[in-house]
């Protein structure tokens, strides 16, 4: 198993991407501290006692340190840490409020430099060669209109993550995003009228809405040992959506 004798922290675990992928890592061995504001939905695989539930809010200015202190206290290491914590708060650009912008960007941009932060100063301590992975998405590069907060921290996340691969490239540690397009989340499902997803399946070539599963196989793969060449990428998992610029139902020959 890739994830045998590693410790991972996940954000955003309780549902969607960030459980998928915390589950993940459990069936493949790894030991994961399943972060989120609130653990609602019950584990039905705890990982045979490898998994760690710990209540904290990203956007919390003391959650890096909490987290910290924990892992000091577990005397832990941390080989992979998977930030996929993220809000969405849709409204039309000239009626967005101040609120609304601070909250989107602490728990999406402000959260993970911090948290990243503290987790890479322990990979460092400990000499381990880790893996960062941040969790962005196509609307990083293809507009979404009435979410500005939403795409504006979405855009900083991926320059963001090239900056932190080139600071804690000397001490082996990487960091590399995804960029999930339409996925099915409980953040996403409100949005998913049938209207939008018949729009969707016309513009994504593959034809398809993700489950969270298939975008938590390409976190494992960055999270791995087998990307350990790679750092600073952004790894399309959407269908190929942000790259098809053809018409709906055009045939070219």
């Amino acid at each position: 198993m890739r994830f045998s004798d590693k410790v991972a922290v996940v954000t955003g675990a309780n549902s969607g991407i960030g459980r998928a992928t915390a589950t993940r890592l459990l069936a493949e061995g790894a030991t994961v501290y399943a972060v989120d504001s609130h653990h609602t939905d019950p584990w039905q695989d705890p990982g045979a006692g490898r998994l760690r539930l710990i209540d904290l809010d990203v956007a919390d200015a003391g959650a890096p340190e909490r987290l910290a202190a924990r892992l000091r206290d577990d005397d832990q290491r941390v080989d992979v840490l998977a930030n996929v914590a993220g809000i969405l708060h849709i409204a039309p650009f000239l009626e967005v409020g101040r609120g609304d912008w601070d909250r989107v960007l602490a728990v999406n941009l402000t959260g993970v430099f911090f948290l990243s932060q503290a987790v890479a100063r322990i990979m460092v301590d400990k000499q381990t060669a880790g893996r960062i992975v941040n969790v962005s998405s196509v609307h990083a590069v293809v507009s979404e209109p009435n979410a500005a907060p939403y795409t504006a921290t979405k855009g900083g996340l991926e320059a963001m993550t090239r900056t932190m691969a080139s600071e804690l490239a000397p001490y082996g540690i990487t960091a590399n995003c995804v960029r999930p397009g339409a996925t099915r989340t409980r953040m996403s499902e409100p949005i998913y009228t049938p209207q939008i997803v018949q729009s969707l399946r016309a513009k994504i070539p593959l034809g398809t809405i993700a489950p969270p599963e298939w975008v938590a196989s390409a976190i494992c793969y960055l999270a791995s040992d087998e990307a350990c060449y790679t750092t600073g990428a952004c790894l399309d998992v959407d269908g190929g959506y942000a790259m098809d610029g053809s018409l709906p139902g055009t045939a070219y020959s």
